[in-house]
């Protein structure tokens, strides 16, 4: 699946009966859509429903078309003008930069108080070091690594787990930083 024109997004998926997941949703296309999540596919998923609101994009669905390393792919079923918006929007997100998955447009900075820590789902607390911070998120240098598509708090902040790095993570805030509150003094 080529990556230079995806898009990456975080959302939410219910799969089957109403067993609901954070996920973090791959496009490269209005009619694909490779989902990462903390639910574990086998083959006995092929064709099993799914139903994915993504945000910025809002809601696709589809069935389980193939497995991948990280999750699944499904094929997206929906109406000709849902798909005619969805490809709008996924237009709109690529020329609009910050919404690639290997392209962080936003200013970055290294903020002076570099320590901060990353409370997990299950409650534990790690420590960490921030490599870079932008106003939508931070690349953070971890021990360990929480899940893609897993909702986190670095420092007091709500995070969603967008990707992994060789020593760390890369998060997305639940709530970007203002222009007048993001600046070297800020802290985590």
């Amino acid at each position: 699946m080529a990556t230079e024109d995806r898009v990456t997004v975080s959302g939410r998926c219910t799969i089957g009966e109403d067993r609901e997941f954070p996920c973090v949703v791959h496009l490269p296309d209005s009619e694909t859509a490779e989902v990462t999540c903390d639910y574990l596919a086998s083959d006995d998923d092929i064709g099993r429903e799914v139903i994915c609101y993504v945000d910025g994009i809002g809601l696709i669905a589809g069935s389980i078309r193939e497995l991948t390393e990280t999750g699944f792919v499904i094929g997206v079923e929906v109406n000709a003008g849902r798909q005619a918006r969805i490809e709008a929007r996924l237009t709109w997100l690529r020329s609009n930069v910050d919404g690639l998955s290997d392209r962080r447009a936003g200013a970055r900075i290294v903020p002076k108080q570099r320590r901060t820590t990353v409370k997990w789902p299950d409650g534990r607390s790690l420590a960490a070091e921030i490599a870079d911070l932008s106003m939508s998120g931070a690349g953070l240098v971890v021990a360990e690594r929480p899940n893609v598509g897993a909702v986190v708090t670095v420092g007091k902040r709500y995070a969603t787990v967008i990707r992994h790095k060789d020593d760390g993570i890369g998060v997305a805030f639940r709530l970007p930083f203002s222009v007048e509150t993001f600046n070297e003094q800020v802290v985590l």
